[in-house]
């Protein structure tokens, strides 16, 4: 169990929830629990999301492990090179990237390139991520299977709620 987990299994069970609003996380870290600045709490969730610790699902944040399993001390305090620790490069968002590569590869707009993925996801009824692959299909580029891969996990990430 990394300390970054450890810090995050904390501050869920401190709020008693298990989702979070980024502005409640940075919030606990900074104001409440007094472990970071808010700026240095900011980081302390960047790195959670970028280490796949922490989810973004309907503008909430959710530990992606059970937080109630994690062995913490009662004095429990994060250390300075926990944020040291953290990755340097937050991963881009995947759709993000997938509009990139189809306006750099075809030299089309990103607003035409999203223009056409909200088409596609309203036609088919399916995710952003699928739709975008969908288009860059269109347009005849060659996705890798990292991308496919990465779209489903993203995809089957999400909680889904029944009609």
């Amino acid at each position: 169990m990394s300390e970054l987990q450890r810090s995050i299994a904390v501050l869920f069970r401190r709020k008693g929830k298990e989702a979070l609003t980024e502005r409640e996380f940075v919030f606990s870290a900074s104001m409440d629990l007094r472990w970071f600045s808010p700026k240095e709490a900011q980081k302390m969730m960047d790195a959670g999301l970028a280490g796949g610790h922490l989810r973004k699902v309907d503008g909430n944040l959710l530990p992606t492990f059970d937080f109630g399993k994690v062995d913490v001390p009662i004095d429990y305090r994060p250390t300075p090179e926990m944020l040291k620790e953290a990755p340097k490069k937050i991963s881009r968002d995947l759709f993000s990237e997938i509009i990139d590569r189809i306006s750099e590869s075809r030299s089309v707009s990103k607003r035409e390139v999203v223009s056409r993925v909200n088409k596609k996801q309203e036609m088919l009824g399916i995710d952003v991520e699928p739709a975008a692959l969908l288009v860059a299909c269109d347009y005849g580029i060659d996705m890798d299977g990292a991308y496919i891969e990465r779209a489903a996990s993203e995809v089957l990430s999400r909680d889904f709620h029944g009609p």
